[in-house]
């Protein structure tokens, strides 16, 4: 079974960050030795299945500039075995766990978490929206891709979290699209709504956050005191 078996070519449309490449090729890679393996009969050489993705990760890991997260050598088929697998596969796993804490902290940063109200406000004004988009006099395919755009940021709401850039992308389409300044001055306008709503849950949030940490200062030397000078001091003559 090879990576096109399913008609899946787990090297087209790679993310542009290779550290989302990572995660897209290494599931793929995964997926296809474990499905090997299921469908492993008495007679196939189930090394060959762990070196195999081994191969393949250390290719992705060279190929997208992640060798330096990594210390792992592929191990020669006469070396390999489930024990070589699960030695490589903790590597591999312990710099996925990595990847993931990191891109999700940076998640939190491009994205705000709405509250019932809020969300309801931005349905409400996206609703609007949707109904200027089928009175718009443009191209089906046109439409049909605000539209798109628009049931993207929609779902998003719904989510724990929602990414600035799915806001971002509907507002770029509607002034690629939109050709007429009335109508595309009231979608506008209620953007305009929906991006207060951002930016309103965006400052909440900064409140909530501790104040940042002040730099440590080194506090100036105290001035020593010396004993009390006595009137014998001046009879010494040293």
């Amino acid at each position: 079974m090879n990576d096109f078996a399913a008609g899946l070519d787990p090297y087209e449309d790679l993310p542009e960050e290779p550290e989302e490449a990572f995660l897209k090729l290494e599931a793929h890679f995964r997926g296809v030795c474990a499905r090997r393996l299921e469908a492993a009969t008495q007679d196939d050489r189930v090394e060959v299945f762990y070196l195999d993705y081994i191969v393949q990760v250390e290719a992705a890991i060279e190929a997208l500039g992640l060798a330096g997260e990594f210390k792992t050598e592929v191990p020669s088929i006469e070396n390999v075995s489930f024990n070589s697998y699960l030695d490589f596969n903790k590597d591999v796993t312990h710099y996925i766990t990595m990847l993931r804490i990191r891109r999700s902290q940076r998640a939190q940063g491009y994205s705000v978490r709405f509250d019932d109200s809020a969300k309801r406000k931005i349905h409400h004004h996206l609703d609007q929206v949707l109904d200027i988009f089928g009175k718009l006099e443009v191209e089906d395919r046109k439409r049909e891709k605000l539209i798109s755009r628009l049931n993207e940021l929609q779902s998003e709401v719904n989510q724990p979290r929602t990414r600035f850039d799915r806001f971002a992308a509907l507002s770029m389409e509607v002034s690629g699209v939109v050709g007429d300044a009335a109508e595309r001055s009231k979608i506008v306008e209620i953007l305009d709504a929906v991006g207060r709503v951002f930016w309103g849950a965006q400052t909440e949030r900064q409140k909530q956050l501790p104040p940042p940490k002040g730099p440590k200062t080194i506090e100036p030397p105290k001035p020593r005191v010396g004993p009390p000078k006595s009137d014998l001091d001046d009879d010494i003559p040293f």
